[in-house]
């Protein structure tokens, strides 16, 4: 085994295509963990074609294993990637191309381009087609049987033009198409250029490509497979909500590339064409914003039904065999040279039996969002720590980084945001939870953003708001009178909004955001008690059915009742006169449950505790 410091540890990058262009493919594939529950077979075989998840969750990471486990599986398989992204520089898909002996095209919207445009089913058709000739060229022209109805196909598809050097295509207002005819006097082929506009599907010019992208895929129908298996992955479909118009036009191009890409796999199942897929990752909050600010066709029906969720939520496991510790078991095995099935040595080598009285796995998952990305910020942050010398993950260690991974989580969480609202309203959502409470009702949320956020989105949208925050992990929901909490990320699909439960900022961002148990305890006074608080109350009468108590909180005191009925639950049974068995000086811990204003005092049940889960 070797001996190596936190410092010496292999972090990987947050991006995959980073991870493998600085560190490597070797360590990328080393290093990688495959959840039990990912059904990567019916990606590969069977019928499902999208991997779906939230950003950090690993799905350009999936995306290049699978690629390497098909390789591996067989060699001669031939694969290609596209990026739909406009920082993938020409420099940089070159290098990631040499790390990775990857085929990688890029597919950029110039700028302004296509801003009226609505309908891109089309357009991705023929890229897509044109992608499948630059493969099967670069390949040899050994995907396809090189017959009449192969020179058709590739005839009828180079017929449409645009500006593409080296593997970047560019998508522009504009196209132009060949239109070759057979002059009689001639007797010679003279093939015109026509220009079509993209954003005028009204146009003759527009109908004629049209005609072509639809002649070009019944030609495809014909095509004869060679017994290579081939495969495209599409990854980085991304829009940001800035300007409104470039926002919805690359929500367009995505809605129509998912149900292009689910086509063109239809397609190759009539034509028995095996080994033959097109797999594309699309993030959760993209499809959000689909459903959200543009027409779906139905979006949900092609992506639930052939799509692979990228979650890795496991309620039933907190240990160090959780698939998410198991990434940062994975690491130090690597790096220290050791066997790594035997990662419960390496996890009690490398880590306290408790943080903070809290099982050490225990403490990384609740200071997580159980995504991969998570585990690259620990070794990160550690890494740039003053104890980055040491060779264990201490609770120094961890009090030490605490506020730099907030941070860094709190902006992964910004970015996801930019999918769905405007940096402006970005800010004033964040601003909100800055220096407030860790845990809150729903109407003293309410009642501060009518006070300071009045006319913003957070009062305009306030349920979409709440939704979204839970949604991405920001928030959680409490229940005080069992001390259950629910996550998104742990399999809680929704939030509930109810007096009892109430909402709380994900731990791990505590930091970046000034708020916490000293913030609380200031925040307090003078607090209103709430339905659903958790009291102890104390018996000063005894009237008929009910036991009259008070209680303080939040340095005020309270009037309230307990009924007859209550007290059974004490073992008591059945009890015919309440004041043999209860008496004044009585305490007992009890919920508030609603407030009678004729009497001026909260109504109580005496509610057993449960356990934390």
């Amino acid at each position: 085994m070797k001996d190596i410091k936190i410092k010496d540890l292999y972090a990987g990058k947050p991006d995959a295509k980073d991870e493998i262009k600085f560190d490597g493919w070797d360590n990328f594939i080393k290093t990688f963990v495959v959840a039990d529950h990912f059904n990567l077979h019916q990606l590969t075989h069977g019928t499902h074609c999208f991997v779906t998840g939230f950003k950090g969750t690993g799905k350009t990471a999936l995306l290049f294993y699978l690629d390497n486990e098909l390789k591996t599986i067989d060699q001669s398989t031939c694969s290609s990637f596209i990026f739909f992204k406009d920082d993938f520089t020409d420099a940089r898909r070159n290098v990631l191309q040499e790390f990775s002996n990857q085929v990688l095209s890029s597919i950029v919207v110039e700028q302004g381009a296509l801003i009226d445009a609505t309908e891109f089913e089309y357009v991705w058709r023929w890229i897509l087609f044109k992608q499948i000739v630059n493969d099967n060229e670069t390949y040899g022209r050994n995907l396809f049987i090189d017959n009449e109805h192969w020179r058709k196909f590739e005839k009828t598809v180079e017929q449409i033009k645009t500006s593409s050097t080296n593997r970047k295509f560019s998508l522009a207002n504009k196209v132009k198409l060949s239109m070759p005819y057979r002059d009689v006097t001639t007797m010679t082929e003279v093939s015109p250029e026509l220009e079509v506009d993209l954003q005028n599907p009204n146009s003759k010019p527009y109908h004629d490509f049209v005609s072509i992208v639809d002649k070009a895929e019944e030609a495809f129908s014909h095509l004869t497979r060679s017994d290579i298996p081939y495969y495209i992955f599409i990854d980085e479909l991304e829009a940001y909500y800035g300007d409104l118009d470039v926002f919805k036009r690359d929500l367009y191009i995505i809605r129509d590339l998912i149900f292009t890409v689910k086509r063109l796999n239809t397609n190759f199942a009539s034509n028995n064409f095996d080994n033959t897929k097109i797999i594309c990752s699309v993030r959760s909050e993209i499809l959000t914003a689909i459903s959200r600010y543009i027409v779906t066709k139905e979006i949900n029906k092609v992506t639930s039904g052939f799509s692979v969720p990228l979650n890795w939520s496991y309620t039933n496991s907190n240990s160090h065999a959780h698939p998410i510790i198991q990434i940062l078991l994975k690491r130090i095995a690597v790096c220290s040279e050791v066997y790594p099935n035997d990662s419960l040595n390496i996890y009690r080598q490398w880590f306290p039996e408790k943080i903070h009285g809290m099982e050490a796995a225990s403490y990384i998952l609740n200071n997580s969002w159980c995504k991969p990305r998570d585990m690259v910020r620990l070794i990160t942050v550690a890494q740039s720590s003053l104890h980055n010398q040491t060779k264990t993950f201490s609770q120094i260690l961890f009090d030490s980084t605490s506020k730099v991974y907030a941070e860094d989580s709190l902006q992964e969480i910004k970015e996801e945001l930019r999918a769905l609202y405007t940096s402006e309203e970005i800010n004033d959502i964040i601003t909100c939870f800055t220096g407030y409470r860790t845990t809150f009702s729903v109407n003293e949320l309410s009642k501060k953003i009518s006070q300071f956020y009045s006319g913003t989105v957070l009062e305009l949208k306030f349920r979409q708001v709440i939704e979204d925050l839970y949604r991405l992990g920001f928030l959680g929901n409490f229940l005080p009178v069992s001390q259950t909490y629910r996550w998104q990320h742990k399999g809680d699909s929704s939030v509930i909004l109810t007096d009892e439960w109430r909402l709380c900022v994900h731990y791990a961002l505590h930091s970046a955001l000034s708020i916490g148990a000293r913030i609380n305890k200031g925040l307090d006074k003078g607090r209103d008690v709430q339905i659903g608080d958790i009291i102890h109350a104390t018996v000063y009468d005894v009237i008929d059915h009910f036991a009259l108590v008070e209680f303080r909180m939040y340095g005020n005191t309270y009037n309230g009742n307990i009924h007859i009925s209550e007290f059974g639950k004490l073992g008591h049974g059945y009890i015919k006169c309440l004041s043999d068995k209860v008496h004044s000086g009585d305490q007992y811990k009890a919920v508030l449950t609603e407030y009678d204003e004729k009497h001026s005092a909260w109504k109580l049940k005496i509610q057993p505790i449960e356990k934390e889960k």
